[in-house]
């Protein structure tokens, strides 16, 4: 029975228990994520500090509360960053019993990749892109132009970018699971190539922090080998098409 089948079969009362069980997932995951961002608020200079890095210059302030609602934001921030295993996990639980192609024992390794993936995208913007885009957005300073960078505005650049990266990074276990459940198949996947590179690249010029080709490659380039990737997963790994019987 595959994806589809099963859903059409349920009747309310299974439908009402499945959405009760997301609820109870996403309550789960907020009280984690609570107690993540209150433990790092302790610690939220220090991660001012690490996201500062790549900007290398001072961050001014341009209202007094401004500092103490920095210090919410970065907690909340290192409170997500932090929680993210357990958000894959809690996701994963309610949404699995809706997947049959996923027995309980691949639950550990999709979780886990899901964690390596977010973690390895907001690495990758972290160490890569953004020193790359803040140093090219800098250069056109001059004698008499100095780069004076608010803190609040930093912190949405940083953060959102980082965070684009690490959602963009699972799409290839995002992919791999819809071509599991049969909603997705490797040759459509294939046959569309073209229009992903146009996606991807129209994403890149709207995500990417400086207009130069240089720096939208550092996200259209992963975007579409993530994506190449996903089409081999998903026929490795992707549901099967079972041949209809010939009529005699």
């Amino acid at each position: 029975m595959g994806w589809s089948d099963k859903i059409r079969e349920m009747d309310r009362n299974q439908v009402f228990d499945k959405l009760e069980g997301l609820r109870g997932a996403l309550i789960r995951m907020f009280i984690i994520v609570a107690v993540f961002s209150v433990v790092s608020f302790f610690f939220w200079k220090d991660a001012l500090h690490f996201l500062q890095k790549p900007l290398g210059l001072p961050l001014i302030m341009y209202s007094l509360p401004e500092a103490f609602l920095t210090s919410l934001r970065v907690s909340l921030f290192m409170g997500i960053f932090l929680a993210a295993p357990f958000i894959f996990n809690g996701l994963w639980g309610a949404l699995s019993p809706l997947l049959p192609s996923f027995p309980p024992r691949y639950s550990f390794m999709i979780v886990l990749w899901a964690t390596v993936l977010f973690y390895g995208g907001t690495f990758f913007c972290y160490f890569l892109v953004l020193p790359v885009g803040i140093n090219f957005l800098v250069t056109y300073g001059s004698e008499s132009l100095k780069p004076m960078i608010g803190l609040s505005k930093y912190l949405t650049f940083a953060i959102g970018l980082s965070f684009a990266f690490g959602v963009i990074f699972e799409l290839p276990l995002i992919m791999l699971i819809l071509g599991r459940v049969g909603l997705v198949g490797y040759q459509v996947l294939a046959r569309n190539r073209k229009y992903a590179l146009l996606i991807n690249s129209i994403l890149s010029a709207i995500l990417t922090p400086t207009p130069d080709a240089y720096t939208m490659l550092l996200m259209m380039v992963p975007m579409q080998i993530l994506y190449e990737v996903s089409i081999w997963l998903v026929k490795i790994f992707g549901k099967k098409k079972i041949p209809e019987p010939e009529i005699p």
